[in-house]
């Protein structure tokens, strides 16, 4: 294992790597606030295993990366009405910037090429550069992700406001700690969780130093950017979106909405499980990550602009 702050579009940001040095790179893109330590360890060693050289960072605004300090000109519910509206949202930076941060840490590792995979607004992310810098990717997984689209389903309010605007005082670890078990039980599906997992992603956050002003910074972000649909008819390496049957937060319309956007991609909904990844699917999200890779290296032709395989539903068991 390696890892290190390193200089990216004018970032800093920190990246993890395990597995062999010579292995395929796969890139590890976490979601809104949250760090990189939240990728569940048994999904990073799995690749590791298989031979792919794996890679996760800290997007900006998230723990050991860089904290952009800038003004405030809208509030979050104002933001909300506008991208609804299809209006201009005022924010910091877009998911454009956060691309160029992504590609920025390809360059300064000395990767040409790598495979993406994303969780939530990382999906977004790693379809975008899949979308605009294709020839810096090589497959693509989306996972709980949306194609961005303002007149997708919304989040269920519950779990909207413990993300972005949760009410609590958060003073100490243990609060913290308590806070962390309370989101993820709103924003979870049915299966269980590794609470043990999860306290270890926590507990590790608390200590590499939290960043509440990032969260809305990287909310904004979202919606400044708006529809992905323009971009992502012009993906064609081989992509493969994983959405949760029970995400409150990202509804599965969302997973489908970029499914159907994106040539060639295929889609697998996984019975039970929310916006995490529970103990019980991350065998076949390994699965899956690994035939999408697999995918990229059989240089097969994908299918014109427009073109998408079927919907299809998979238990957590991969039984269709």
């Amino acid at each position: 294992m390696s890892s290190g702050i390193i200089k990216s579009n004018g970032m800093e940001l920190y990246y993890d790597a395990r597995g062999p040095e010579d292995g395929e790179p796969i890139l590890f893109i976490m979601g809104l606030s949250a760090q990189w330590v939240f990728w569940p360890e048994a999904l990073l060693d799995d690749m590791a295993r298989r031979g792919y050289r794996v890679i996760a960072f800290d997007n900006r605004d998230a723990g050991m990366s860089t904290a952009i300090r800038a003004p405030i000109r809208q509030g979050p519910v104002g933001a909300m009405a506008r991208y609804m509206l299809g209006m201009p949202v005022a924010a910091p930076y877009t998911l454009v910037d956060m691309v160029a941060d992504t590609v920025g840490l390809l360059d300064a590792l000395g990767i040409a090429r790598a495979h993406l995979v994303g969780a939530s607004m990382g999906g977004m992310i790693a379809q975008l550069t899949a979308a605009t810098q294709a020839s810096r990717v090589l497959s693509l997984t989306s996972i709980m992700s949306s194609n961005n689209s303002p007149f997708l389903p919304p989040p269920k309010p519950a779990a909207l406001k413990t993300l972005v605007a949760p009410k609590v005082k958060v003073e100490t670890l243990d609060q913290y700690l308590a806070f962390g078990r309370d989101m993820m039980s709103r924003i979870g599906g049915t299966l269980p969780q590794d609470q043990e997992d999860l306290e270890r992603a926590f507990r590790q956050s608390w200590e590499r130093g939290l960043n509440p002003r990032g969260i809305l910074n990287q909310f904004m972000a979202i919606l400044a950017t708006g529809s992905l649909n323009r971009y992502l008819r012009r993906v064609r390496c081989p992509a493969q979106i994983i959405h949760g049957g029970s995400d409150p937060l990202i509804r599965p319309a969302g997973g489908k909405a970029s499914a159907k956007a994106i040539p060639g991609a295929r889609l697998a909904i996984l019975e039970g499980m929310g916006h995490d990844l529970p103990p019980a699917v991350l065998p076949r999200v390994g699965e899956l990550i690994a035939a999408t890779a697999q995918r990229a290296g059989a240089s097969r032709p994908l299918g014109g602009e427009g073109e998408h395989l079927a919907d299809v539903a998979i238990s957590v068991d991969g039984h269709q």
